[in-house]
């Protein structure tokens, strides 16, 4: 899945409409009231205009279609009112935000001059753009998240709390859609229904009560969660359920993606005809995304019963992981692609296809951890060079360690027991062995 950076909604235009009100420092069009109101209303719908258009613009087709995208605002008049810069998103397919070419921030400027030129009344101008924003029809969950965000922005439903406890019953999306960038939402213990996918446009904490108190149960196609937003994500002491629902991941991630994970339990991805199937997807070809130090933390958290993998890191993403456990994923439990690195550490994996894959260039660190019972416990091929050391492999059906393509990196102090075949060595692999207490085995 293409994920598009989206720049945070900025507030500033929470009140958009504000100001507009008092005594018209020029006249009228035709100096009647009558005509007053309907130029008061044409600027309120240019400004509807200007949000559907931005809308319509994150809807799958545009974003499909869109190999050279033309110029959007997802900051929703923030670049007017405020003076900041927006800066353009890193993946292609998604549109282009820059400060030069903000439709968006053009129409609600050009409208805010009208209406303070007229005399608009405020409370009649803000109930007409809350009943045109509200009948814009968004398709797909970026298009729906960005209508929901603007909207809260523009009628100054934004949260200014920092911190906040969601009832039972309170929408998810539209609690994201309020939530100031940085704020935390609390979800009490329980279970939780999530219908569709949810879309974070800026950095947010989402903290429950536990992973085994607090349940997520997603029925979303495609992903549970979308990270599009560079800033800092973090879910902690929730568990994410995917089980009886479409082909979707858990939590998809595009290059510029900064993500937390504390005591968070992942499971029952389902995995579809290309598509699903990992619990926690970071998506990026080749370098994108290298060069920014960890984007993925995990800290003693749970992938489990996943249709696919347990975890996929693609690109230049980095991610650090300590005490997680990876536990029955279909294929394969921790997958490293394209130039993706980072640490492993005091980890389990038990019963998984595979324990741990890396192709590509991929340069893991695999440090002091159990792989149990799955056909392969360690699975590298094409160019990639891990570098493992101290880990107990167990009970693999086909073998412990596998290196096969171009593979080389260090393979050290690993202990196999009762695995068919303990360390293969084909191709033209050449990794550096030592201190290992397994049997070798060279193929062609």
């Amino acid at each position: 899945m293409n994920v598009p950076r989206i720049v945070a909604l900025g507030l500033a235009a929470a009140l958009a409409l504000a100001g507009c009100t008092g005594t018209p420092s020029a006249p009228s069009p035709s100096g009647t009231t009558p005509d007053r109101e309907q130029a008061c209303a044409q600027a309120v719908a240019s400004i509807v205009k200007a949000v559907d258009d931005l809308v319509s613009s994150y809807e799958p087709s545009a974003l499909q279609a869109s190999a050279s995208p033309s110029p959007t605002a997802s900051s929703s008049a923030a670049s007017t009112a405020s003076g900041s810069a927006v800066s353009s998103p890193e993946t292609s397919g998604s549109p282009s935000l820059t400060a030069s070419a903000d439709p968006l921030a053009d129409a609600v400027t050009k409208a805010k001059n009208e209406m303070t030129s007229l005399g608009c009344d405020s409370a009649t101008a803000n109930a007409e753009l809350a009943k045109g924003l509200a009948a814009i029809d968004p398709q797909g969950a970026i298009a729906k998240a960005v209508w929901r965000r603007v909207s809260a922005s523009m009628l100054g439903k934004v949260d200014k709390v920092s911190q906040r406890i969601l009832a039972a019953g309170e929408d998810l999306a539209d609690a994201l859609a309020r939530a100031a960038p940085g704020s935390t939402l609390i979800l009490p213990a329980g279970t939780r229904e999530v219908p569709e996918t949810l879309v974070l446009l800026d950095g947010v904490v989402i903290a429950g009560a536990g992973p085994d108190a607090t349940r997520l149960h997603s029925t979303a196609a495609d992903a549970a969660f979308i990270v599009a937003t560079d800033g800092r994500i973090e879910l902690r002491d929730v568990s994410l359920d995917l089980s009886g629902g479409p082909a979707a991941s858990g939590l998809i991630a595009g290059p510029a993606a900064s993500v937390v994970l504390t005591r968070v339990r992942v499971s029952g991805a389902v995995a579809g005809q290309g598509a699903g199937g990992a619990g926690v997807q970071l998506s990026a070809e080749g370098t994108a995304g290298s060069g920014r130090g960890t984007t993925l933390e995990v800290t003693d958290s749970v992938f489990s019963h996943n249709g696919w993998a347990g975890l996929v890191v693609s690109g230049g993403h980095r991610v650090s992981i300590r005490g997680a456990t990876f536990e029955a994923n279909k294929d394969v439990a921790l997958l490293f692609t394209d130039s993706a690195s980072g640490s492993v550490s005091g980890s389990t994996f038990t019963d998984n296809g595979v324990g741990v894959a890396a192709t590509g260039q991929a340069t893991p660190s695999l440090l002091s951890s159990t792989i149990k019972g799955g056909s392969i416990g360690l699975q590298f091929s094409d160019k990639a060079a891990p570098a493992v050391d101290g880990l107990k492999i167990s009970g693999s059906s086909s073998a412990a360690v596998v290196f096969g393509g171009e593979t080389g990196g260090v393979l050290a102090h690993v202990v196999c027991t009762g695995v068919h075949y303990g360390i293969v060595i084909g191709d033209t692999s050449a990794p550096t062995l030592t201190g290992n207490e397994c049997e070798v085995a060279r193929g062609s």
